[in-house]
């Protein structure tokens, strides 16, 4: 049984899914790191929005571990209920990065002295996709931690991590295959009817999900741009300040029609 396995207790299909990154040095030299005390006070790990969770659980086990194990009978691994630990503080969600008010309380669950480990964690999933406000209020932490502090930023793409924060932080990408899950959004006025039939009565949350391939197939065939756009229509849809009715409206105005909708949700960006 690997590590991975028995750190996180995955199944095999799920170990087998993260093989190309669990074997390759940058993961290993991480894992290391953490294990020897040596780890960075702010690193930003860069791989498969599907990954993160199982690639941050992996790190600070072995971060918050007191013999650097991450799977022993120690009082902090024995504190771990699930994806909780006392030591621990997550911003956001995968693929939902965290608003500016839980990035407050990031700050404030950090002022704390550890409980149970020498040190304490704070997890920021989709750093890359953080609204500028959000993003601004955890400078100082990344600048100048507690000395007990670490920060691990997980990002899909590192061109999007806002410079200020990718300079006081440590960068590693790991490696990941294709998701292959790419899909092209619809691109004839047939497509798009047949489009709006079928999703009619789907919920916000239903809808958010469909953009993931959309999202995906531009990122593979090169369209970064287009990409961003979509990204960022997701992440307005995220607020859930809009009506199921409005949200297919907006989806359709924005890749059908091409409207540029920052120019028009200005107040809700």
């Amino acid at each position: 049984m690997s590590f991975f396995s028995s750190v996180l207790k995955t199944d095999e299909n799920t170990e087998q899914n993260c093989a190309s990154w669990m074997d390759s040095p940058a993961w290993k030299r991480l894992l290391f790191l953490a294990s020897k005390r040596a780890f960075p006070h702010s690193c930003a790990v860069v791989i498969n929005e599907d990954l993160h969770m199982h690639a941050a659980l992996a790190i600070v086990r072995v971060l918050l571990c007191e013999n650097g194990s991450g799977d022993d009978e120690c009082r902090a691994c024995a504190a771990w209920s699930g994806e909780r630990h006392p030591d621990l503080a997550y911003g956001g969600a995968p693929s939902k990065p965290p608003s500016i008010d839980d990035c407050r309380e990031i700050i404030d669950a950090m002022a704390y002295r550890p409980v149970v480990s020498s040190r304490r964690v704070a997890v920021i999933f989709s750093a890359d996709t953080m609204m500028l406000p959000a993003a601004n209020s955890l400078l100082k932490l990344a600048e100048e931690p507690p000395e007990y502090v670490h920060m691990l930023f997980l990002l899909s793409d590192e061109k999007l991590f806002l410079p200020t924060l990718r300079s006081r932080s440590w960068t590693v990408s790991l490696p990941s295959p294709r998701s292959g899950t790419g899909i092209a959004p619809p691109q004839t006025e047939e497509e798009w009817i047949r489009w709006i039939e079928k999703n009619a009565k789907s919920e916000v949350d239903e809808l958010v999900l469909l953009l993931a391939p959309w999202i995906s197939y531009e990122v593979e065939r090169g369209a970064y741009d287009k990409a961003a756009s979509l990204e960022r229509l997701r992440l307005l849809i995220l607020t859930k300040r809009l009506s199921r009715t409005m949200v297919l409206d907006l989806i359709v105005l924005a890749l059908k029609e091409g409207i540029v909708f920052e120019h028009s949700f200005g107040d809700l960006w």
